[in-house]
């Protein structure tokens, strides 16, 4: 009885937050996050991929919201290890929050859910099959490790450390010509290179337009009525704001 109404208000939940910093600011004055905590540890795991699903968008909001989730405490802990361990279709939710806080956040944000776990998170990530997810954790990872540069932290060997390093290189023969771009672009500006040395696994640079990365992005419900459990659907698409639906 409870799933039948609580999963259309998370639906509904969701759907405000994805809209306006007001709209998803008078959710979060409402005491959400309190409710979305008690959520992350939900037995279903629709209700916790529905959880995650609408703090990524709170966390695509404004740095105070941003700020509103990691002051939750012990919300960003679940959050990241779910990131890492969870079940893919709630992973991938929470793949978003972590990415979006690193994005989006400033750097005492990207610090703070660094000491969450978001490191070993993203590099959990990177040897996926799923190109979309590859370049949101490229992105977190990259955000992480530039701030990184700014407060003196040596997260580098973080990455290197949960096997980041290794996976990037790895990175370097995807089929993807944006996995492959961003991966080099980390390696190069982080991990430096000999100079004039020419890395005989990088493929050559091909021009055109690529997807821009680099700000949180809202998550849209596109298909409410198909995904509704008395229709006996199964995942919800995944959408970005500015972005077609993959």
């Amino acid at each position: 009885e409870e799933s039948k109404t609580l999963t259309p208000a998370l639906r509904t939940v969701g759907n405000i937050v994805t809209g306006s910093d007001k709209q998803t600011q008078a959710m979060i004055d409402e005491n959400l996050l309190h409710k979305m905590q008690f959520l992350l540890n939900h037995e279903r795991r629709a209700i916790k991929k529905e959880a995650c699903w609408v703090l990524s968008n709170i966390a695509a909001g404004t740095e105070q919201q941003i700020g509103s989730v990691l002051g939750r405490y012990g919300c960003m802990d679940r959050v990241a290890e779910m990131a890492e361990h969870a079940t893919w279709e709630v992973r991938k939710e929470a793949i978003w929050v972590v990415s979006n806080v690193a994005t989006g956040g400033n750097k005492f944000h990207v610090q703070s859910v660094v000491e969450c776990g978001a490191i070993d998170a993203m590099c959990s990530v990177l040897d996926i099959n799923d190109t979309k997810m590859l370049l949101v954790a490229l992105d977190a990872l990259d955000s992480i490790l530039r701030v990184g540069q700014e407060l003196g932290k040596d997260y580098c060997s973080f990455v290197d450390e949960c096997d980041g390093l290794e996976k990037l290189e790895l990175l370097q023969e995807h089929q993807s010509d944006d996995v492959y771009k961003k991966a080099v672009e980390i390696i190069e500006t982080y991990f430096g290179c000999e100079d004039g040395a020419e890395d005989e696994n990088l493929a050559p640079a091909l021009n055109g337009d690529t997807y821009a990365f680099g700000i949180p992005q809202k998550q849209i419900d596109e298909d409410f009525e198909e995904e509704c459990p008395a229709n006996g659907h199964g995942a919800q698409p995944f959408a970005t704001y500015n972005f077609a639906a993959v």
